[in-house]
């Protein structure tokens, strides 16, 4: 799909009288992150999966502004538009959740619900901001110098994803390999232009967020479990559930659960919408 000047690959299944789910992957992903998900999520959803900017099939632009994360949201507006949806649930995992929460920001009136799986609104601070983009800038460099396999092997080795060692052999290749697909000038620009360093604030904007709103997190993941508590103090309709025994990417050390907690919640906003 062409977006704005770029060509996007977008899984759809749109079918007018099903809810619609926007779903965004996080960092080094792809749509295939929720590949599993969206097998049992289509039954009763229009499920609505890009290849963010720089990941996937979708197109790794040169220009560092393209990936500003208002530019990105302006992307899934046009996606949405092209596909005719008026409003939808917005869910976002890690770097997803953020551009989901941006997306809710600018437009509101474009959300029924959103899932925030281990994000956050980004930093708040400016020295940590600029700490942060420092960070983010010598991974693009290490990406740009090294190349994929050497990033994704240092990747795989941070703390945050030290909980995935329990996975199957099976899972663990099957994400290495969609790590390992990624163009690195696509990851490395997009650390650069929408990093969360980069990414305005939005901790702030909390508490304008009407719509309902569900954290989920893992308990193994005590960074993102302790931002997630900080948001729903801010959020005015949200839910915080904490998954046993997952730790960053709870949709895959937990995908049952993940799940059964998502429809759920989905089920009960939808039955409240009719009352």
């Amino acid at each position: 799909m062409l977006v704005n000047g770029q060509t996007y690959y977008v899984t759809n299944t749109v079918n007018g009288e099903k809810p619609v789910l926007l779903m965004l992957h996080g960092f080094t992903g792809s749509n295939k992150t929720f590949q599993e998900s969206i097998t049992h999520l289509e039954e009763h959803f229009s499920i609505v999966a890009p290849d963010l900017l720089g990941h996937g099939k979708t197109d790794s632009p040169d220009e560092i502004a393209r990936y500003s994360i208002e530019r990105i949201v302006d992307d899934l507006v046009t996606i949405l538009q092209e596909l005719k949806i008026m409003q939808c649930f917005v869910l976002g995992y890690s770097m997803g959740g953020r551009v989901a929460t941006a997306f809710a920001s600018a437009h509101p009136e474009m959300v029924r619900g959103l899932i925030l799986v281990s994000s956050s609104p980004g930093l708040a601070q400016k020295d940590l901001q600029e700490s942060r983009v420092q960070a983010d800038n010598r991974l693009a460099d290490m990406l740009e110098t090294e190349g994929i396999r050497s990033f994704v092997d240092y990747w795989e080795k941070l703390a945050l994803f030290a909980s995935q060692e329990v996975l199957s052999d099976e899972l663990k290749k099957r994400i290495r390999l969609e790590r390992l697909a990624q163009n690195p000038n696509g990851l490395a620009m997009s650390l650069r232009g929408m990093g969360t360093g980069k990414q305005p604030s939005y901790w702030n904007h909390l508490a304008d967020f009407t719509f309902p709103v569900l954290l989920m997190t893992g308990s193994l993941d005590e960074k993102f479990e302790k931002i997630a508590q900080e948001m729903q103090q801010l959020l005015p309709n949200s839910t915080h559930v904490t998954v046993q025994n997952a730790g960053h990417a709870v949709y895959l050390e937990q995908p049952n659960i993940f799940l059964s907690q998502l429809t759920n919640w989905l089920e009960v906003i939808l039955k409240e919408e009719e009352k």
